[in-house]
């Protein structure tokens, strides 16, 4: 039934006054008086609280950054007279778009069903737990504390960043190349039964690949080392992905920052790449170390796809502890960079005071990989300063200032070998800057 609420008592309080003052005085006005809050009391309390049943509709699955999802509520209001309050909470990072997430019921003598949308909008990635829809019910003559209370069943809906995808560049193959060739192939694996040449003849090949005749007319040259038959390798070339998660990658606002355009830009690469059927694998440096190891398939892009949702840069002053920076991560993944020989794409921010790092971690990937022409590394410089709110010229003076030293400082890593792309998640296309990537012969 409920708790009785303030102005219960003050009834009875009025109904006690009332009554004394009638007897003390004797005066009958004053005892029939007395007897309308009484009744009021007594015919309040008889009425119960509304009950409620609601549901919601919508709030399930997946959904991508900026997308606008309808959410409906509905149920039925039953026993009681009085005001229900039927209210939708939504988490942090949800815009109400359209319509309103909280409504008022008028409940009568007769049950009632009620039915309302609206539209939201989440503005970041991760994934959000929504409980159940809450309600409050309130007493037609206020005698009742009003009751909460909330449905049984609650929804998680995961918010995913939108994909980048790149076009592939139609370029005649006599004028041009692009960096990473979809018929790249990998170095190591399975061989194919295609051939492709004769070389030297290598203590680890098996004895079925020497070509007896080709070896024999280089005998009588007097060349002792027999010669082998090469075969096309299986699969196509394998890539690898460094993404920093430094502090310094949250630069800019809680929704638009550094890190959740680099999360953009991985899932971007990871996407493209493993649809047409490379091998990839990722490391998240300066992140206590997440790896992914090296995969193909769907399967591999909706394993990292969902460890990336989680993902956050590296709390302010955790990393005194645990920050390690590209060239601890290239020692740690050393034995893939080794045997695999990949293609390589760093997403990070270049700074001051991290330059070193990275030029020494690109030099080691150059020892580790080899100086191999086909493998190729790429580093996605993320310029976060246009990012950050500015409210005067100022401001706008500084951004622009911390964007050139950035960019200056990209010039070092390109002594390096590496491609260094300067990119301006604000004012620029990734897939243009990528554009960069295509060399004359």
């Amino acid at each position: 039934m409920g708790h009785l609420s303030r102005e219960a008592g003050q009834l009875l309080t009025w109904f006690a006054i009332l009554f004394l003052l009638g007897l003390f005085l004797a005066n009958p006005a004053m005892l029939y008086a007395s007897l309308i809050p009484i009744f009021i009391y007594l015919a309040g309390i008889s009425i119960p609280l509304p009950e409620v049943e609601a549901k919601r509709i919508g709030l399930t699955g997946s959904a991508w950054v900026d997308e606008t999802r309808e959410v409906l509520i509905s149920g039925r209001i039953y026993r009681g007279i009085g005001t229900v309050i039927v209210y939708d909470e939504l988490p942090k990072h949800f815009e109400l778009v359209k319509g309103s997430n909280y409504k008022v019921f008028w409940k009568g003598f007769r049950e009632r069903t009620f039915c309302f949308s609206y539209q939201v909008r989440c503005t970041k990635r991760g994934n959000y737990y929504f409980k159940g829809v809450d309600w409050e019910s309130r007493h037609a003559l206020g005698l009742r504390v009003p009751r909460r209370g909330s449905s049984k069943e609650s929804s998680r809906l995961s918010i995913r960043p939108k994909v980048f995808t790149f076009r592939r560049l139609r370029i005649l193959q006599n004028r041009a190349y692009v960096m990473y060739p979809m018929e790249s192939v990998i170095k190591v694996g399975p061989r194919s039964t295609d051939f492709r040449e004769i070389r030297d003849y290598h203590p680890h090949d098996p004895f079925k690949f020497i070509n007896w005749k080709a070896s024999a007319k280089v005998w009588a040259r007097g060349k002792v080392n027999p010669l082998a038959n090469e075969y096309e390798r299986e699969g196509k070339q394998s890539v690898w992905i460094f993404l920093d998660a430094h502090p310094e990658m949250s630069i800019g606002t809680s929704i638009q920052n550094t890190f959740e355009h680099a999360i953009k830009v991985a899932s971007g690469v990871a996407y493209h790449f493993l649809t047409r059927g490379f091998r990839l694998g990722m490391y998240v440096y300066n992140d206590l170390g997440m790896t992914f190891y090296p995969d193909t398939g769907k399967k591999q892009f909706y394993r990292i796809f969902e460890e990336l949702l989680k993902l956050k840069p590296l709390g302010v002053g955790v990393h005194v502890y645990w920050e390690e920076g590209l060239s601890k991560a290239v020692e740690k993944n050393r034995k893939y960079l080794i045997s695999l020989s990949p293609h390589i794409v760093i997403i990070t921010h270049v700074s001051p005071h991290r330059i070193e790092d990275l030029s020494y971690g690109l030099k080691r990937i150059l020892t580790y990989r080899g100086k191999t022409r086909r493998a190729k590394t790429i580093v996605v410089n993320v310029l976060p300063y246009d990012l950050i709110p500015r409210r005067n010229e100022m401001e706008m003076f500084a951004a622009n200032l911390l964007t050139t030293r950035s960019t200056r400082l990209s010039r070092q890593l390109r002594r390096t070998g590496a491609i260094v792309l300067d990119w301006n998640p604000r004012e620029e296309n990734l897939g243009m800057k990528l554009m960069n990537c295509v060399k004359l012969r």
